[in-house]
């Protein structure tokens, strides 16, 4: 097996000293662009990487971005890491992924700052305060997308729920829906409970309170699952609220097994706007949770805690926007 290329390689076969070869692979080191292009391309013709951690523990950045993900096999999960990862890699930063899936996100975010990251941008689980303090005392900045603390004090973007709520109980209301019930995810989330709460106040705005209530846990079976107990519950519902937009795919599939017409018989909303929601023979109605402006927002706030740590916590409110398709 061959042995890993090192800086004193590079040095030996560039005849240069060992920090020399630092200075050439570190941004901003005072070294001439003829002498760092020499180190380069000897570095180049070796296979040498230069060792990230080991740069880390000399107070260097890193470039690394801890990317703490959810279940990435759900739709609107996957679509933010997507659009995130080009983000953070168009300005120079090498992501590194972490999926909370049947982890502790204390432990994950500890296993990622072992890797001296420069960062945190966490979309997934519950954020404690013990959490946000530790990444604060390591250095590394913490944004949190989809959440924000009652604490405060962390740099967060989320999406304006109340305004999308608002807007689908308008639009229902508007269409003279009378029964409507709520599908809502796990009751730990935060955007669960925002939703929740909004579409409450909202209905209330137009006479209306919800006839019924269920939980799934944000996938399209569940949205099958719980809808279907709804649309068998014998509560004559002409319209499902659903959390999310997978969930309200899958109240779809629940209706359509029961030939139940929708937007006739009942409608059916979503929230975010998966590119799977214009799809199909019954294109979805939802608010639109515009992930690029979201990760680019978590960029930005990064980079402003990065260059100034002492800068007051921020908290981005995305706007949203009613997509009005087929399901109502």
């Amino acid at each position: 097996m061959p042995m890993r290329v090192t800086a004193d390689d590079v040095a030996r076969a560039a005849g240069v000293s060992r920090a020399m070869v630092s200075r050439a692979f570190t941004p901003g080191a005072s070294i001439s662009v003829r002498k760092r292009e020499h180190v380069h391309r000897v570095a180049q013709t070796l296979g040498y990487r230069p060792n990230l951690i080991a740069r880390g523990l000399t107070g260097q950045r890193t470039g690394l971005i801890a990317v703490v993900v959810g279940e990435i096999s759900r739709p609107y999960e996957a679509w933010l890491l997507e659009h995130l990862v080009k983000a953070l890699s168009a300005h120079g930063y090498q992501p590194l992924l972490l999926a909370v899936e049947g982890a502790n996100l204390t432990e994950m975010l500890d296993h990622a700052l072992a890797y001296q990251v420069d960062g945190a941008i966490v979309a997934a689980g519950s954020v404690s305060r013990e959490i946000a303090d530790r990444c604060r005392a390591s250095g590394a900045p913490l944004v949190l997308i989809g959440r924000v603390l009652d604490q405060g004090g962390i740099d967060a973007v989320c999406c304006d729920n109340r305004e999308g709520m608002r807007l689908l109980a308008a639009r229902l209301a508007g269409q003279g829906r009378r029964r409507l019930a709520w599908l809502g995810g796990t009751p730990d989330t935060f955007s669960d409970q925002e939703r929740d709460q909004a579409l409450e106040a909202a209905l209330l705005d137009h006479g209306l309170t919800l006839t019924a209530r269920r939980r799934g846990d944000f996938s399209q079976a569940s949205g099958v699952e719980e809808g279907g107990w709804l649309l068998d519950a014998g509560l004559d519902l002409d319209a499902i609220l659903c959390a999310n937009d997978a969930m309200a795919l899958g109240v779809l599939d629940a209706a359509a097994q029961r030939g139940i017409h929708v937007p006739d018989a009942l409608a059916v909303t979503g929230f975010d706007d998966i590119p799977a929601a214009a799809l199909g023979r019954c294109a979805l109605t939802t608010i639109r949770n515009p992930v690029n402006e979201t990760a680019q927002a978590a960029l930005r706030l990064l980079n402003a805690r990065l260059q100034t740590p002492g800068l007051a916590a921020q908290v981005v409110r995305v706007d949203v926007a009613l997509i009005e398709r087929i399901s109502a």
